[in-house]
């Protein structure tokens, strides 16, 4: 990979933007004794394991797969079966909402930071949006089982990225891209030390259902155009920041943010039989998430960690950051 689509190293200031390494922030900022608890167990209903049961409709729900069945890559023949088997298993590839509370050396704005990051390196390296998602599941299943020292958080974060874009990308970057975009804080020998030691603390299980994976299957069950998508994947990457969202299962993020993204935009209808049917979440499922990324919305371009707001912000992904936070009804 060139350097142009690496990150600029701190050493060369000239005229260029930088984009600062998070491991001198992190091995500054002390760490903080969370006061409000644990965060609650997931709910049987926010962890998808409670279908709804609906009422025969008195006409035929519309076929969202119709214009795709000459696809053979759209599997329309199975893809029920495919997202039915994602809903059952994707609390297998959660982690508990109180996995920080374990680490003794690493807090929860620290994971913030971190992330903020990632989406930047995501995004100077035009990756797939798949590899994102894959990345933040990597790091916080890593975490919820390996202890790890602050020194070596941007370590885990790099790693992760290195086997994200391996399972994801065609061309991922080389080992020697992620050394030079962490300022050569590591090696190319700790890069694949710790490639080694995530691979088989998360027993090679890189197969799992991510938020993106929902989002694309229930924004074509809304029959969504480009600003409702570009909308909702705000809404989304907002959420990879936050460690109190990992309270929430994938597929129900997914759910409230088209949810969400729909009344930002004010549309009129925007939950309806065909979402309830394909997503499993009536709106009062959603609630308790959607009001959350609204709060996320309304604070996006406040403080240190607003890269998802500065991308969100330019025209090719519609500006759609620059939209009135929605209003929910109550």
């Amino acid at each position: 990979m060139g350097h142009s689509f690496a990150i600029q190293s701190s050493q060369d200031t000239r005229g260029k933007a930088i984009l600062p390494p998070p491991h001198r922030m992190l091995l500054d900022l002390k760490k903080k004794q969370t006061t409000s608890g644990v965060l609650a167990a997931r709910s049987e209903a926010a962890c998808g394991g409670r279908e709804i049961e609906m009422a025969e409709a008195e006409e035929p729900l519309p076929n969202i797969d119709e214009n795709d069945s000459d696809n053979q890559l759209a599997v329309v023949d199975y893809v029920e079966d495919i997202y039915s088997f994602y809903r059952k298993t994707e609390v297998n590839s959660c982690v508990s909402p109180d996995y920080m509370a374990r680490q003794p050396d690493i807090n929860e704005k620290m994971r913030a930071i971190l992330i903020d990051w990632l989406i930047e390196v995501h995004l100077k390296f035009k990756l797939m949006p798949e590899t994102l998602y894959l990345t933040i599941n990597l790091i916080d299943r890593y975490l919820a089982c390996q202890t790890v020292m602050r020194k070596n958080l941007q370590l885990v974060g790099v790693t992760a990225l290195l086997l994200a874009c391996k399972y994801e990308e065609i061309w991922a970057p080389l080992v020697q891209d992620f050394v030079f975009i962490s300022d050569k804080a590591y090696t190319r020998e700790q890069v694949l030390e710790m490639e080694k030691s995530m691979l088989h603390k998360l027993e090679f299980n890189l197969t799992v259902p991510t938020q993106y994976v929902f989002l694309m299957r229930f924004l074509k069950a809304a029959n969504a155009d480009t600003h409702l998508e570009m909308t909702a994947h705000f809404l989304t990457e907002l959420c990879l920041t936050e460690y109190s969202m990992t309270n929430f299962c994938p597929s129900l993020v997914a759910a409230a943010a088209v949810y969400t993204a729909q009344h930002t935009l004010k549309r009129t209808s925007c939950w309806n039989i065909t979402l309830e049917r394909h997503t499993g979440y009536t709106e009062m499922h959603l609630r308790d998430c959607a009001m959350k990324m609204v709060c996320f919305h309304r604070t996006a371009r406040q403080g240190n960690l607003t890269v998802v707001h500065k991308k969100y912000s330019h025209e090719n992904f519609k500006s759609v950051a620059a939209l009135a936070p929605a209003v929910l009804p109550m």
